[in-house]
């Protein structure tokens, strides 16, 4: 039995407009980083997906559906079609940058800046703090926590290495 795309909101707990839906079917993705699957023609994707398409139509090319609450991920994994709207990669980006939802600290960023300015490959950051390298290169380049300036990067002075 295959299911088809509408099928995507039995396993959603629909509330009101205002409040989050919370999936209640699979969670798959990086073991830190779960959320909600849904699989109809064959086809597994993320359930947000499934529900756009069900409820608005097609998602252009190069567009991903993003969230306006914080609650996308496990453990509630949002399905809310009010609680989503289109964007590029970028307005992902800046969206999680925003709103501080990447899971890197002030802290870190400063700390990665400061391996930067060492000399450290953006490779071996990535790998030191399990990130990519695309988003080590994100930091060096300013397109993501620009609002940390050069003058906060210089509270953390660099030490004697061991």
């Amino acid at each position: 039995m295959t299911n088809e795309p509408e099928d995507v909101f039995k396993h959603a707990d629909m509330r009101s407009r205002e409040e989050c839906w919370p999936w209640l079917g699979p969670f798959g993705g990086r073991p830190d980083r779960k959320r909600p699957y849904f699989m109809a023609h064959r086809k597994r994707t993320m359930a947000s997906r499934w529900v756009w398409i069900v409820t608005y139509g097609a998602i252009p090319e190069g567009m991903l559906v993003l969230h306006n609450c914080d609650n996308g991920d496990a453990p509630i994994g949002c399905v809310n079609p009010h609680h989503m709207y289109l964007g590029t990669s970028e307005d992902n980006t800046k969206d999680m940058t925003d709103r501080q939802r990447h899971g890197l600290t002030h802290y870190v960023v400063r700390n990665i800046r400061r391996l930067i300015d060492q000399g450290r490959t953006q490779k071996e950051i990535g790998s030191l703090y399990g990130i990519s390298r695309e988003t080590v290169s994100a930091i060096a380049t300013g397109r993501v926590y620009s609002h940390l300036s050069n003058i906060e990067r210089a509270v953390w002075p660099d030490r004697p290495r061991p």
